[in-house]
Order: structure tokens, then sequence, then C-alpha cells
């Protein structure tokens, strides 16, 4: 009997929930911690502990698309689209990001626009990454 070694490790889509979870958290206990949330001369930790979440689940996501691609091609060409869909996750998350900011402003006593602020960031990361990525091929 052969053991699925899948089955033996952690799964993305595992990451990806606890990232989650820990960014919902951080999110309610930000706001009740209340402003400033993002100045330059106060950093709630909350936000930090949102955008440590935030990025578990952005990481995991890779992992979690080229494992639900593995019927349909082969490794490589797996990677790639895996990476592709990770950028257009990114797209998505940055987008939605900016359109809260622009909305709700960027500043320092707003919530949601801080929490748009570290999307917009780490959606900008992931990008940046990605055309490292392309360039170099």
């Amino acid at each position: 009997m052969q053991l699925d070694e899948r089955a033996e490790s952690p799964r993305p889509r595992s990451f990806a929930l606890a990232g989650l979870a820990l960014a919902a958290a951080s999110v309610v206990l930000a706001a009740v911690a209340g402003p400033p949330y993002a100045s330059l001369s106060h950093l709630s930790p909350w936000l930090v502990t949102f955008a440590i979440g935030l990025f578990a689940a952005l990481f995991a996501l890779p992992f979690e698309f080229h494992d639900r691609l593995e019927d349909q091609v082969e490794s490589d060409a797996r990677w790639e689209r895996a990476l592709l869909l990770w950028g257009v996750a990114a797209l998505a998350l940055g987008g939605v990001g900016a359109l809260c900011g622009a909305v709700w402003g960027f500043g320092a006593e707003s919530l949601i626009g801080s929490l748009a602020l570290v999307a917009v960031i780490e959606a900008g990361l992931i990008i940046a990454a990605l055309v490292a990525w392309l360039l170099a091929n």
C-alpha cells in the first residue's frame, strides 16, 4: 500500500485559511483598539498582524493553484499558470484596495483606508516579483 505524499504534508489551503483568519481577527482587534492605525509616529500592532496574515494567505495561493491544476497539464506549465493566476489575484486585491482607499482615503484615522494601503502594498510586491520573474526568463 502506497501512501499519498500530499496527504502527509500541510496543504496550502490550510495556510491560506489560517492567514485569512489571522487577518480577519486583526481587523476586529484593530477596530477595537481604535485610531491611529498607520501614521508616521504610530503603527497599530493589529495592522502589522493583518499584514502578516494577508501575506501568508497570498503566499499560499500559487501552491494551491498548482495543486488544483495537477490533472490538467505537466508540472512546468502548471507552475507558469499558477503564478499567472497569482498575479491576477494580486491585481484584483490591489484594485479592491485602491478602490477602498479612493473612497475612504488612505489616512491614519481610517481603518479601511489603512487596511487598503496594506493590501495595495502587498499586491504591488507580488506584481513586482512576478514582473521580475517574467523579465528573468
